[in-house]
């Protein structure tokens, strides 16, 4: 996937982008966790510095939702191993 692709192995800055509307592409295990692959590098860069830096602002119910969806995600993917 190469460069059109943001990794992040943290599930919450993962459930930011996620409820940011950005494109999730999959998993890719990574021994015992799993990197969560975003489509719009630049825009996930972005949101991402936002997270980390304590100014992002957003809807908390959808960044609930977002990391209850991913957290079913990674341990569906684990249990089918």
């Amino acid at each position: 996937m190469g460069d059109n692709i943001y990794k992040t192995q943290d599930i919450f800055e993962a459930s930011w982008l996620y409820s940011q509307n950005i494109k999730l592409l999959g998993l890719e295990p990574n021994g015992r966790y799993s990197n969560f692959l975003f489509d719009n590098p630049l825009a996930s860069e972005k949101l991402s510095i936002a997270y980390w830096t304590q100014s992002a602002t957003g809807n908390i119910k959808a960044f609930v939702n977002a990391y209850k969806t991913l957290k079913d995600l990674v341990f569906s993917k684990q249990s089918a191993l």
